[in-house]
């Protein structure tokens, strides 16, 4: 378990996503002395949605309460959080193309029953994805509820990829629908979750 900081934001109006990206990339390489993750939206839309619900997202492994810069239009997510890695292939840390999706504890679960279920049983179906799909990498974060309010996100999570082609090929076969089927078990499933198809970039490790 590490624990870090998520910034999930979109790009002011009249920004174009290339811009954006060159300035996030470089406003984060000024942020603190501990490790740091950029993820850039691609701009493709995962799973049926008609716009990138974000354009760049940060993960901070240290503490940071840095404003937003001039270009960042909107905060969508900012939560302190735990991250997991769950599962992955020989060699499968070098990917860099994922998918980020957000999720939603079942209103009946407290945050630590639904992270327990998550952790010791969705986990093993996260295991089969990995032998049994092109998924390289899957990364579970869980936020960290502060007193007296709830996080903006229960939990996210990040399926890394080679291809485009393999992200159409995975979500063509029969997997998604037995990872949903077992979401039941812990995820608000008509919540309106976070999806994007996005890219990774290690500013400081």
């Amino acid at each position: 378990m590490t624990q870090k900081t998520i910034w999930m934001v979109k790009r002011r109006s009249g920004i174009a996503l290339d811009e954006f990206k060159q300035r996030w990339l470089e406003h984060l390489k000024t942020l603190g002395k501990g490790k740091v993750v950029a993820t850039v939206a691609t701009g493709e839309v995962a799973l049926g949605g008609k716009e990138s619900p974000f354009d760049g997202m940060a993960a901070l492994y240290f503490d940071n309460n840095d404003k937003m810069p001039d270009f960042v239009g909107e905060t969508v997510v900012r939560i302190a959080a735990d991250e997991h890695l769950m599962s992955q292939k020989p060699g499968g840390g070098q990917t860099k193309l994922k998918i980020v999706r957000t999720v939603y504890r079942r209103k009946d679960l407290t945050h630590q029953q639904f992270k327990d279920y998550w952790l010791k049983n969705h986990s093993k179906l996260e295991d089969r994805v990995i032998a049994e799909s092109p998924v390289q990498r899957i990364v579970a974060t869980f936020a960290i509820p502060q007193p007296g309010k709830n996080p903006d996100i229960d939990g996210m999570v990040e399926l890394y990829f080679k291809s485009q082609e393999d992200i159409r090929a995975m979500f063509a076969g029969p997997i998604p629908a037995m990872m949903r089927k077992d979401e039941e078990n812990f995820v608000q499933m008509d919540a309106p979750a976070i999806r994007a198809v996005c890219e990774e970039h290690v500013i400081r490790s």
